[in-house]
């Protein structure tokens, strides 16, 4: 199976959040740019960085990628850009086939705390209606880096992604912020949800 492409879109962000580890991860990947700078026919991609959509040509660069013979493209994200319909839609025609939306917190106190972002999680959550109501055929997941303090425990983030309606989540455990003594914890929590899962959701998990 040929493994899928990972590009960085750009180094800013419309949040503020604590420890944001992309800022020790920007110089791993490749830049995404147009043309793509490494053969993805028959690959497909994924958009990180720290906010892809504050990319002014981000359309472009999905479309080029779908033009180069991806077979699909994934963007992570926090989701507050896709509140906007005529946005996402442009995403949509362009050939995005997939938005992972980073969840982080249980409530709108702990998530703003986390993004020094007043009204962060209200747009999160409203854009995440939005996506599931305008283009159901773009794959939705929730990505989870569970923390110790409350309401962003792994538990309670993935009770907020029931709640949202995501049928699929991605655990990260983040070494670089996890002594091990949590982080086994942690790993038994997330081999019991996948062994077995809530009712129609997916678990998926790996570290960073």
């Amino acid at each position: 199976m040929t493994s899928a492409a990972h590009f960085i879109v750009g180094t800013t962000c419309n949040n503020g959040c604590r420890g944001c580890l992309w800022t020790r991860r920007l110089d791993l990947l490749s830049v995404a740019r147009i043309p793509p700078p490494v053969e993805v026919r028959g690959r497909g991609v994924r958009l990180a960085g720290r906010e892809p959509t504050m990319r002014k040509d981000l359309a472009e660069v999905v479309a080029a990628l779908r033009a180069a013979g991806s077979t699909g493209t994934e963007i992570e994200t926090n989701g507050r850009m896709f509140g906007y319909p005529r946005y996402l839609r442009s995403l949509r025609d362009a050939g995005l086939t997939r938005l992972a939306v980073k969840l982080f917190g249980c409530n709108e106190a702990v998530w703003d705390a986390h993004t020094r972002v007043p009204g962060s999680y209200e747009q999160t959550r409203r854009a995440v209606d939005v996506i599931q109501r305008l283009t159901p055929e773009i794959d939705l997941v929730a990505v989870i880096v569970p923390r110790r303090e409350a309401g962003a425990s792994l538990r309670e983030l993935v009770d907020l992604a029931r709640e949202l309606k995501f049928r699929r989540v991605r655990i990260e455990l983040r070494l670089a912020k996890l002594d091990l003594t949590a982080l086994r914890s942690l790993a038994a929590e997330v081999r019991a949800l996948r062994q077995h899962p809530p009712n129609g959701l997916r678990v998926d998990a790996g570290t960073a």
